[in-house]
Parts: structure tokens; sequence; C-alpha cells
């Protein structure tokens, strides 16, 4: 643990990676990969891991970019069959302590799950939400209410929450759902990447961190239909 008083950086991405599909139509995950050894991030989160494009390169996509960096790993599979399964991760460079899927499906719907786990940052304990909600408005709005009930039954101690919340409105329901206590970063465009106009994947975080710089990566955007956000944060480090 890093001294009382000392300040502690912290990168983090999200990035919806379709699959690892790119608008060239190729399945490639270590273009994917190439992207992340650039961002440097500490976190990530990434939706639409998709095994099912996978068989030709005997590989598994929800395992694949952890094994890659030496990161520790929680996967969320939403879509389990018998051809590959479907669904989202987060990683870190630092060890993850799973807290459990937050399942978030609904009938007639997609299903949905929420990944929770506990990062320790140099900083300290971190609370780290990633999550990809539905495409329907009042599904979206049943899921915010589950996660936020979530989030407050957890208390204290320093959060964040990202992923792809499928919210067109920069000062959406996702926004009143998590604030306050959380901070919003800037919503970006990132949908679709050839001409980003929608602020689909996001960040939010706690005020006991300090946001340096936020910006999405517009030269990803070949490799996917969304652009990965990149963001950049100082704590204050705790016994």
């Amino acid at each position: 643990m890093a001294a009382a008083g000392g300040a502690e950086h912290l990168r983090v991405l999200t990035w919806n990676v379709h699959g690892c599909v790119g608008r060239d139509r190729v399945f490639d995950p270590h273009r994917i990969a190439d992207v992340l050894h650039m961002a440097q991030p500490d976190i990530a989160a990434l939706q639409e891991i998709d095994a099912r494009h996978a068989k030709s390169l005997a590989l598994d996509p929800f395992t694949f970019f952890a094994d890659r960096f030496g990161w520790a790993s929680v996967a969320a599979r939403t879509l389990v069959t018998d051809d590959g399964h479907y669904g989202h991760i987060l990683m870190s460079r630092w060890p993850i302590e799973s807290l459990g899927d937050e399942d978030l499906s609904l009938p007639r719907s997609e299903p949905r799950k929420a990944i929770f786990g506990a990062i320790e940052a140099p900083f300290g304990r971190l609370t780290v939400v990633a999550a990809h909600l539905g495409l329907l408005w009042l599904d979206r709005r049943k899921q915010l209410a589950r996660l936020k009930a979530r989030l407050d039954a957890l208390g204290g101690g320093p959060t964040l929450v990202l992923g792809d919340f499928n919210d067109y409105f920069r000062r959406g329901a996702a926004d009143r759902a998590f604030c306050p206590p959380l901070t919003p970063a800037p919503a970006l465009p990132t949908f679709p990447s050839r001409l980003p106009l929608l602020p689909l994947d996001r960040i939010w975080y706690d005020a006991r961190l300090k946001l340096d710089s936020v910006g999405t990566l517009p030269e990803a955007g070949r490799l996917s239909d969304h652009l990965p956000v990149l963001a950049s944060f100082s704590g204050r480090a705790t016994v």
C-alpha cells in the first residue's frame, strides 16, 4: 500500500469491441490487443466479447487479453451456447476480487449482466462496476435501478462505473441514476465509430478520484463500431 498523503495515477479504458470484428468484417483479437498495449490502461472493460467467432484461431477471447498482458480478469457470460459464449469482461493489472454478477436480464430482451469487482489499486481498494445495458429505454431504466440499489448496498469506498450504457443523451437516465454520489466523466461521442455521434460508452467516478483527462481513441475506429474511451485519474493514497 502506498504511503498516506501520496498521489497515485490510474488509467481506465472502456470499449465495446463488437466481437473483435472490425469495420472490414475481419475477426482479429490481436488488433484489439495492440490498442490496449498502446493505451496502457490499468483497468479495462471490454463489451461484446464473442467466442463464437474464435474457433478458427483456437483461442478464447474471454481469457485471451488477460493472458497476453498478465492481467487479472472477471467475465460475465450473458449468452452460453454450444458454439461459444458471449458477454463482457473486466480486467486489471492489479488483483481483482469478484463481488458477483448482477443479473440485469428482463423478459423478452437479450440477457444482460453487470460485473462487480474489488480491485486492489496502489491507493487502496476500488470497487469497479462494468456493465452493458439494453437497447430499450424501459429496460435501461429497470437495469439502472438494479445497479443503483446494488451500489447503495455496497456502502462507501472509491467507486468506478464504466461500460456501454446505450444511453443516447449526455445527461440521460444513467447520469440521474449514478449522480450523486458519482461524477460523470464528459460524455464523448463514441458510436458509430465511422462518424461518432452518440455517447454510448461512459465512465462515472468517485469524488475521491480526480479526473485528469479523458478522450476517445479515433485510430481504433476501424476495429469496432464503437470508439474506446480512455480516462486518467489521480487519487489520494491511504494507509
